[in-house]
């Protein structure tokens, strides 16, 4: 039995870390050679926080620490800086989940946004005062608004197609109940 809940917890890890490098593979194919006047949603950090809330045994902080890192280094952001932020985030929502798990999905996702909203903006703000370059304000902004609208869709994906879904008060998984 625990062989089994053990299996399942590497295999559903081994997944966020294939999701996360199939993503960032995307981000770096040269689809348009012409800059776009607009960005996209940040599918990794809805799917990070998507999967934290709903089971956070899955998403070990050190996983998603890593996989950022990766992605500071490969989209030449200043390192480290946004997995941090991230890891805030994700820390933030992590001790919130057994909260939200009997709430509505209304309440998850404000809590997602806030939360979006909030790391955004410390980046930001640590930027300017480093005094290093950033994207355009409008920029940053449309990608947190896209990211927020995205958020539903990656968690009911997350759900309907990988199984990751809120335990039950019967559940115990192999982290101990209630996991």
């Amino acid at each position: 039995m625990a062989e089994h809940g053990l299996y399942r917890l590497n295999a559903m890890r081994a997944l966020y870390l294939g999701l996360c490098l199939f993503l960032i593979f995307l981000n770096l194919l040269p689809l348009n050679m012409v800059p776009q006047g607009w960005a996209g949603p940040d599918l990794m950090l809805a799917l990070s926080y998507a999967w934290v809330l709903r089971r956070p045994d899955y998403v070990p902080a050190l996983l998603v620490v890593g996989v950022f890192l990766l992605t500071d280094f490969l989209f030449h952001r200043p390192p480290g800086l946004w997995s941090a932020a991230v890891l805030i985030g994700l820390t933030v929502l992590r001790s919130r989940a057994a909260g939200l798990r009997d709430l509505t999905f209304a309440v998850e996702w404000l809590s997602v946004t806030i939360v979006i909203l909030a790391i955004m903006s410390g980046y930001r703000i640590i930027l300017a005062i480093l005094l290093l370059e950033q994207p355009a304000l409008g920029l940053s902004l449309v990608q947190a608004t896209m990211t927020i609208l995205a958020y539903p869709l990656v968690a009911g994906i997350s759900q309907v197609l990988f199984g990751v879904r809120k335990p039950t008060p019967g559940d115990i998984g192999i982290m101990g109940p209630n996991t």
